[in-house]
């Protein structure tokens, strides 16, 4: 059981043959076979039960923690071993399915991100699909020449390759994040992107960050990019006037790129690659000024590039609303374990004999959706 940190209070069980030594902020708990299933022990610890009573008795010093005393003195109802078996041997049941159908879309988000970042490295470097480029008036590509660029491939014959310091400007100086109108500002740094989507996760000013160095001013639509650790892929697009981190960089198009197309092409595979390959050049993972200004990006002509644009905002945010309704059955799922797990310890269902006789082992309801 872990009793220090963020994750005070989650339980694994640990089958092994050998000894072996554990971490100091994790606790080893041990059962007495006479009066205790460790089945059962293990299931009563993730019940709602047993992690308020975690959550009322544990303490703060840098970190949230629960002493090994305070964990001993925490009570634990037991029955027979003949009912706490029963118990056991339901839960393993009826979790293994939850545990499968979770693992399912787990599975499914993975594969939607694939999906998100397939379409978007395509789109942005070979075009958009022939019926979405007839939409849009346009005439989808047959012809396409070598870029001359390794990471990028070949591009549309019709597009431009161009040097980045050309078409894109990196924001330069600084500003006093403690005066305003700067203090009371969103001040966005890497840990408020979202890695590989491009969203926006979290959002706090200057000031209730407490900020005190320089920071770079962002205008309203500006991408704004994170030179540290580039395979994290975390860029955005400024939805007002903000801040940002001196770990991230304002980008804005110049005559000939849209800043839209610039951030749908920094979420590309395409892009990624090149990053990583010049971040592990230098000790710490990141990319400098000058190496960004020397990249060469690919340039779409004409109107494509907001035509790109709009597509991708369209056929991503399909994808996106599909994430988030598999996120949230997820979540449900999980809350529905948690909730069968501390209704069987706890005795307000009874699992002896045919559970069935409850409806609770068919598989149709073991998915709350």
């Amino acid at each position: 059981m872990v009793k220090s940190g963020a994750t005070t209070g989650r339980v694994a069980m640990v089958e092994t043959h050998t000894d072996f030594n554990i971490w100091s902020p994790l606790a080893a708990i041990r059962c007495n076979p006479s009066r205790a299933d460790k089945r059962f022990i293990y299931f009563y610890l993730q019940s709602k039960e047993f992690q308020t009573g975690v959550e009322l008795s544990w303490s703060f010093g840098t970190q949230q923690n629960i002493g090994m005393g305070v964990i001993q003195n925490l009570a634990v109802p037991l029955g027979t071993i003949p009912e706490q078996t029963a118990i056991a041997d339901f839960l393993d049941r009826e979790t293994g399915r939850i545990d499968t159908l979770v693992t399912k879309k787990r599975r499914l988000i993975a594969l939607l991100g694939e999906k998100r970042t397939a379409l978007i490295s395509r789109t942005v470097t070979r075009g958009l699909p022939a019926e979405a480029a007839r939409e849009f008036g346009l005439k989808p590509h047959t012809r396409f020449k070598d870029s001359g660029i390794e990471w990028l491939g070949e591009v549309p014959e019709g597009w431009e390759v161009v040097k980045f310091s050309r078409e894109v400007k990196i924001a330069e100086g600084q500003v006093d994040p403690e005066r305003e109108p700067y203090s009371t500002m969103v001040l966005i740094g890497p840990e408020h992107v979202e890695a590989g989507t491009g969203r926006l996760v979290s959002e706090a000013t200057a000031e209730d960050q407490a900020a005190i160095s320089g920071k770079y001013y962002c205008h309203k639509g500006e991408v704004i990019y994170s030179k540290i650790r580039p395979a994290l892929r975390k860029v955005v697009k400024a939805k007002n006037d903000c801040l940002c981190s001196a770990d991230m960089y304002p980008l804005g198009g110049r005559d000939k790129l849209l800043n839209d197309y610039i951030y749908w092409l920094f979420l590309s595979d395409q892009f990624a690659a090149w990053s990583v390959l010049e971040a592990d050049r230098v000790a710490m993972p990141k990319i400098n000024r000058n190496t960004l200004n020397e990249l060469r990006l690919p340039v779409p002509v004409g109107s494509e590039q907001a035509a790109i644009a709009t597509y991708l905002n369209r056929e991503t945010a399909k994808i996106d609303q599909l994430f988030t309704k598999v996120e949230a059955a997820i979540v449900r799922l999980l809350e529905y374990r948690t909730a069968l797990i501390t209704a069987a310890v706890t005795g307000k269902i009874d699992v002896r004999g045919k559970a069935d006789k409850q409806g609770l082992t068919r598989t149709d309801r073991t998915d709350p959706n």
